[in-house]
């Protein structure tokens, strides 16, 4: 039985976020201080798992998240996948959130009723990012099956948390909300990946919820003002 366990990490906080700034894939802030220290909270948390490959978005946030996790483990790979990258919330990326309440809202509530094909001016859908997601998932199964990985890690966004997660373990894109999360914690996932490189197909095997939005590592880093509400929200 090929067992593969996957961490799906959230990046650390950039001044977007703490600015309650809407951050998609259209703009590409760094981490800010805090972010460096859930960064680095979460590498300590990762430091003994043995990882086997880290891969993250095409996106410095998450490329630096993934940096700090792969000081632990110099022998695993690193790649960055664009397809990995956050939704793009297209006109909206880079407002206030204050500004474009109705619209988000809006959106989201049709993903949450089974529209999965709605999305703002110039962005992706929940189905787009699927879409991504499923291709980029085929790959990373194949190749951790051809290799014999039994840990990775994903370094990643929160949005496209809830896709893969509602994607993979519910296989109901309308589900997406119950997976709460915050910059720097992790859900844990398990796939048994058989030993037949031809039946990968992430939508139809079945993904195990070992532990969800794991944040123990990051309790004596303060919330900023804004992230209660966003933990709900995005």
């Amino acid at each position: 039985m090929a067992v593969l366990d996957i961490y799906l990490a959230r990046h650390g906080q950039t001044e977007a976020n703490a600015s309650a700034i809407m951050q998609g894939s259209r703009i590409n802030p760094p981490l800010n201080e805090r972010g460096e220290k859930q960064a680095n909270a979460l590498a300590e948390a990762m430091k003994d798992e043995k990882l086997d490959w880290i891969l993250t978005s095409g996106l410095e946030r998450a490329i630096q998240t993934g940096n700090r996790v792969a000081k632990y483990h110099s022998n695993a790979p690193f790649v960055s996948d664009a397809r990995l990258n956050e939704i793009s919330w297209g006109e909206a990326d880079g407002q206030k959130f204050s500004d474009i309440k109705s619209e988000l809202n809006s959106v989201l509530g049709k993903w949450k009723s089974g529209d999965a094909d709605a999305r703002i001016e110039g962005g992706e859908s929940a189905n787009d990012g699927r879409k991504r997601i499923l291709l980029a998932f085929a790959d990373i199964l194949k190749v951790s099956r051809e290799r014999d990985y039994h840990k990775i890690i994903l370094c990643i966004h929160g949005r496209i948390m809830r896709v893969i997660m509602a994607s993979l373990v519910d296989k109901d894109l309308s589900k997406m909300q119950r997976f709460s999360h915050t910059n720097g914690c992790y859900h844990h996932i398990r796939v048994d990946l058989g030993d037949d490189n031809t039946n990968l197909d992430p939508s139809k095997l079945v993904f195990e919820p070992i532990s969800i939005d794991v944040r123990d590592h990051l309790e004596n880093i303060k919330l900023s003002e804004h992230e209660p509400n966003l933990i709900n929200g995005l």
